[in-house]
């Protein structure tokens, strides 16, 4: 197929507009933000996050906190199992990040029981926190991150 002919095939499917516009985009991001429950916008060379969308008990408890490393610890100590709280702080530290992304390993993640919403309750979730590569420098090294939290709940328990 030429490339007259991927023109045609392209205007067909998509319409004369070749490029998505900011609607579409828009469409799917929110479609996208939908699949998490938590989503930040990580710099890893300035140790910094923002929230792109967040639980509101997240938010409460975080606060104004920017600092990530210090953000991570404190949802560790709300959120996370004590039993878990090693490996998902390992997992997401600023370091490991650094030392473990790259363009052919464009991902860390790491599932952990969540503590009970009700106190006297038992019965823990489930999350997968994921790392995701956003930007590199000019080194490959990784420099910004996107992290998302899923409630995968659902899916532990059908195992």
């Amino acid at each position: 197929m030429d490339l007259m002919d991927q023109k045609i095939k392209h205007e067909e499917l998509w319409g004369a507009e070749p490029n998505a516009t900011e609607d579409e985009l828009s469409d799917i991001i929110g479609s996208l933000s939908r699949l998490f429950s938590s989503t930040y916008y990580v710099n890893l060379e300035q140790d910094t996050y923002r929230a792109v969308i967040q639980l509101r008990r997240v938010g409460d408890v975080l606060g104004n906190e920017v600092n990530y490393t210090s953000a991570i610890r404190i949802y560790a100590q709300y959120f996370v199992h004590p039993e878990d709280q090693a490996e998902y702080l390992q997992a997401m530290d600023v370091e490991n990040l650094r030392r473990e992304l790259r363009w052919w390993q464009p991902c860390v993640a790491v599932e952990f029981r969540k503590l009970p919403d009700d106190a006297g309750s038992d019965n823990c979730g489930w999350v997968r926190a994921t790392a995701v590569l956003a930007q590199t420098g000019p080194d490959d090294m990784p420099r910004t991150v996107v992290y998302a939290a899923q409630d995968i709940s659902a899916n532990r328990h059908e195992r």
